[in-house]
């Protein structure tokens, strides 16, 4: 199997050496990048059935749901919870999301690649961005989020360097990323990688051909790699 951290790690030194005058970006997407919103509702709804002594969330499937966490409601109807108690859930859900325990449980599969973003945004002349399928109306409680697990390190995601769709969940989101993308070049930066979790897109960036400036990688295909260690720049060009 491919090493694709290493391939990353490789490509970032290139791109240091070609465009010495330019401030490098790397761009992640958020949902099943950063945050997988199924597991972690999927996890908060069974922690629901162990405090109350039901079952009904026993056989719910994480890929059933919706991959933002939308759809709660039709969640409960599926999974046969009493109209007199969807109420109550929806409470402790509400509660559990406002105490941030979604976040942390929606989080855990991919601290790998939160690691691997910090290690990029502390390299000379590298930022790290986001360019997300979310829509507009999401990204300050998107920024907080990434923020709050990314406390304890120097990366920061801040609004200059976030893309989210403007119109809503309807987007075009291989559309709205190729702009995203065409806007940060714009402003100076030179993005030289897409991590993202969407095949489609990923397709529709390599069609739209950004040569070899720009490495476009699954982030499942980096999930399971070791993070690179503080001195792994020194690694990558003895390699």
């Amino acid at each position: 199997m491919r090493d694709w951290t290493r391939v990353l790690l490789n490509h970032h030194q290139r791109s240091l050496q070609r465009f010495a005058d330019r401030r490098l970006l790397v761009l992640f997407d958020v949902d099943d990048t950063f945050l997988d919103m199924r597991l972690a509702v999927t996890s908060l709804l069974r922690a629901y059935d162990a405090s109350h002594g039901s079952a009904y969330f026993a056989d719910l499937e994480p890929a059933s749901l919706d991959p933002f966490g939308r759809g709660i409601e039709t969640v409960l109807e599926r999974c046969r919870v009493p109209a007199a108690e969807q109420p109550q859930v929806l409470a402790w859900y509400q509660q559990q999301r406002r105490r941030g325990d979604i976040a942390r449980l929606a989080h855990a599969p991919f601290r790998g690649l939160l690691t691997l973003a910090a290690w990029l945004h502390g390299q000379p002349h590298t930022a790290v961005g986001i360019n997300s399928a979310r829509p507009e109306f999401l990204r300050q409680d998107t920024l907080r989020c990434l923020n709050e697990l990314a406390a304890g390190t120097d990366l920061r995601f801040v609004d200059q360097l976030a893309w989210f769709t403007p119109h809503g969940w309807r987007d075009d989101v291989g559309a709205s990323k190729l702009a995203a993308i065409a806007q940060a070049e714009r402003r100076g930066a030179r993005v030289i990688a897409m991590i993202d979790s969407n095949p489609a897109v990923l397709a529709a960036l390599a069609q739209a051909d950004h040569g070899d400036d720009m490495l476009l990688l699954h982030s499942v295909d980096l999930l399971y790699s070791q993070g690179p260690a503080p001195r792994a720049a020194r690694q990558v060009e003895a390699a």
